[in-house]
């Protein structure tokens, strides 16, 4: 089964910016980041520049989203594997190339018929076989690598 590609933004506060640049220089989300609810480990994201107007970086989802009652949310979770995309990618580029929009208020998720078209349009048609590809592991729930054979769990 195609694992998601999540759309998830930063906008322009200061604060969140430096989240989001902290995040890239350790290689994963410093604090959980608001994500859909159905979020799952293997899940590829990437992060949408309001401030900017480009998509800036990426990541993969490292665990199930949490429902949390206080900051944002209502679900929050874990990144890791973090790193920019570098030069960050236009919107109007995006749009023009294959329709979606990263400036909605929130989080998204492309449509599994769009994934292909947007990540090429990135010019992250490396992780299209991935997605394609990626299967959790059963019992940990963690990415496993294409001997099905799971690196934590045996």
């Amino acid at each position: 089964m195609p694992r998601a590609t999540r759309l998830l933004q930063v906008d322009r506060k200061p604060e969140n910016i430096a989240e989001l640049e902290a995040g890239i220089a350790a290689g994963r989300t410093v604090d959980d980041w608001q994500m859909p609810k159905r979020a799952k480990p293997g899940d590829l994201v990437i992060w949408y520049a309001a401030g900017h107007q480009k998509f800036v970086a990426l990541g993969w989802v490292d665990a199930i989203p949490t429902e949390v009652m206080e900051g944002p949310g209502p679900y929050r979770g874990p990144v890791a594997g973090m790193e920019p995309i570098e030069p960050g990618v236009d919107r109007k580029k995006v749009i023009t190339d294959c329709g979606i929009d990263g400036g909605v208020e929130s989080y998204q998720t492309v449509e599994e018929k769009f994934a292909a078209s947007f990540l090429k349009s990135l010019g992250l048609s490396h992780f299209i076989p991935r997605l394609r590809l990626a299967q959790l592991c059963p019992t940990c729930h963690q990415v496993m690598p294409l001997t099905r054979r799971c690196d934590n769990c045996g």
